[in-house]
C-alpha cells in the first residue's frame, strides 16, 4: 500500500492522468483540476474540479492512505470538511460520510511500482544527496527554473526572519535596518549577542553621539561585557570604561553575559572584539543607515558603503591587551557579500513586501554580480557537477540542500518530481 505522500503526490501531479478513472462506485472521474495543495490544517487540495458521471463538481480533495482514516481523524464530524468533493485512498476499506450525512465519492488510484520503488529508494538513501544517482536525468534547463525559484525562496524566508527579528520595521526603518546589520555583523556564532546588544542600545540615543567614535565604542564594548575584564589591560580600555560609567544611564538593562560571545573556531578577523568597532565605525560614519543605502545604485556602492575598518588600536590587537602584528582591520570582500546576501538584500525585499515603489533596489542583480560562496555544500554540489555561477546560484543550492534534500522532501522538489515521474516511463 503506498503512503499518504505518495498518493498526493500522484494526485498533485495527476500521474494517473493517461488512465481511465472511476469511483469505487463505478462513476467515470475525469479530472479537470487537481486544486492547490494544501499544508496547513484542512483538506489536502482546495478549489479542485472534477467530472463525475456528466457532473462537474467543484470543491476540495482530501487524501488518506485507507479510507477509514477519515473516520480516524475525525473529518466525519469535523464541518471543515463538509466541502470534499472526492476522497483520494491507497486502500478502500470503507464508505465514509461527511458532517451532513452525505457520502463522498472515493478513488482508489493504480500507483505505478517503478514509482514506489524509486521512492524507497531516494528515501533509505543515505547519501548527502538521495537522488545523486539520478541526478543526470535531471534537464539542465529545469533545472535552472527550480534554481531560480529556491533563490526567491531563500530570500523570502530571510526577509520574514526580519520582521521577526524586528517587528515594528513598519513604523521604525531605521531602528530594524540597525538591528538587521548589528545581527548579520555577529556572523551565526555570534548573531545572539550582537542583537541583544543592538536592543539595550536604542539606536535613538547613538544620534546623540554619532559624532565620536570613542563615546560610541565605550557604550558598545562596555555594555557588550567584554570591557569590564579587559578594563585595567591598557590605557585604551582603561579609558572606555570611564567614558562607559558615565554614560551608563543611557543604555538599557544589564550588559550582555560574557559566555554568549563566541571566540573558538573563528578566524581572528572575525572576532566580535573586531566586529563590534568596525559595526560602531559605521555607525559613526554612515548614519542615517537607510537613507544611505537606498540611494546605492550599484554594487561597487554597496560594497563601499559596507566596507569599513576597526579604529586604530585594532590595528595591532584582536583581543584587548594582547598585541598582534600590525595590520589594517578592514571589513573584508568575504564578509561585506555576507551582509550583502543576509542582511542588505532581504532587508530591502522587506520593504518592497511593505511598499513596492519605496525600494526600487534590483536585488536578483546584486546576487547575480556576486561571487558564488565557498562552502562545504557548495563544494558537494561541485562534486556532483553542478556549479554556482554566481551568489544567487549558490543561496540557491543551499535552499535546495537544507530545505529538501537533508529533510528528504523529494516529493516536494521539482528535481525529485521529475525523476520519479520520470521512472513511470522507463518501465513502460
Amino acid at each position: 500500500m503506498a503512503a499518504e505522500k505518495i498518493i498526493q503526490f500522484l494526485w498533485k501531479h495527476q500521474l494517473n492522468r493517461k488512465k481511465l478513472l472511476h469511483c469505487t462506485c463505478g462513476l467515470e472521474l475525469v479530472v479537470l483540476d487537481p486544486g492547490e495543495q494544501n499544508f496547513h490544517a484542512g483538506p489536502d487540495f482546495f478549489n479542485a474540479r472534477i467530472k463525475l458521471g456528466n457532473m462537474i463538481w467543484a470543491g476540495n480533495i482530501e487524501v488518506h492512505q485507507r479510507a477509514s482514516d477519515w473516520y480516524r481523524h475525525s473529518h466525519h464530524i469535523n464541518p471543515a470538511y463538509n466541502n470534499v468533493i472526492l476522497h483520494v485512498v491507497g486502500d478502500y476499506d470503507a464508505d465514509i460520510y461527511n458532517s451532513l450525512g452525505r457520502r463522498i465519492h472515493t478513488l482508489q488510484p493504480d500507483y505505478p511500482e517503478a514509482l514506489i520503488q524509486r521512492y524507497l529508494a531516494l528515501k533509505n538513501n543515505e547519501d548527502w544527496l538521495p537522488c545523486g544517482n539520478y541526478l543526470n536525468e535531471f534537464p539542465a534547463t529545469k533545472l535552472k527554473k527550480w534554481l531560480d525559484q529556491l533563490m526567491i525562496q531563500r530570500a523570502q524566508i530571510k526577509s520574514q526572519n526580519l520582521f521577526k527579528l524586528s517587528p515594528d520595521i513598519i513604523r521604525n526603518r531605521e531602528e530594524a535596518l540597525y538591528r538587521a546589520l548589528a545581527s548579520g555583523y555577529g556572523l551565526s556564532l555570534n548573531c545572539l549577542p550582537f542583537e541583544l546588544l543592538s536592543k539595550k542600545i536604542p539606536l535613538n540615543k547613538l544620534s546623540l553621539f554619532r559624532d565620536n567614535l570613542f563615546d560610541l565604542e565605550a557604550l558598545f564594548y562596555g555594555h557588550s561585557g567584554l570591557l569590564y575584564p579587559a578594563k585595567n589591560l591598557g590605557s585604551y580600555p582603561s579609558s572606555l570604561w570611564d567614558r562607559y560609567s558615565e554614560l551608563l544611564h543611557l543604555v538599557k538593562g544589564d550588559p550582555v553575559p560574557i559566555h554568549l560571545w563566541k571566540f573558538l573556531r573563528l578566524r581572528p578577523a572575525s572576532f566580535p572584539t573586531l566586529r563590534i568597532s568596525q559595526f560602531v565605525n559605521k555607525l559613526h560614519l554612515r548614519m542615517p543607515l537607510l537613507e544611505n543605502i537606498l540611494s546605492i545604485r550599484s554594487l561597487g556602492e554597496l560594497e563601499q558603503f559596507l566596507r569599513v575598518n576597526a579604529s586604530a588600536y585594532w590595528d595591532n590587537h584582536y583581543l584587548f591587551g594582547k598585541c598582534s602584528p600590525p595590520c589594517e582591520k578592514q571589513l573584508g570582500q568575504h564578509a561585506v557579500h555576507t551582509l550583502i546576501i543576509n542582511v542588505i538584500i532581504p532587508f530591502l525585499q522587506a520593504l518592497d513586501q511593505i511598499e513596492p515603489r519605496k525600494s526600487s533596489k534590483n536585488t536578483v542583480v546584486f546576487l547575480s554580480q556576486m561571487k558564488a560562496e565557498s562552502n562545504r555544500i557548495i563544494r558537494n554540489w561541485h562534486s556532483q557537477g553542478i556549479r554556482a555561477k554566481n551568489a544567487g546560484e549558490s543561496q540557491a543550492l543551499l535552499q535546495l540542500f537544507n530545505v529538501y534534500c537533508k529533510q528528504k522532501r523529494c516529493l516536494d522538489c521539482q528535481i525529485g518530481a521529475g525523476l520519479l515521474e520520470a521512472s513511470i516511463y522507463e518501465k513502460q
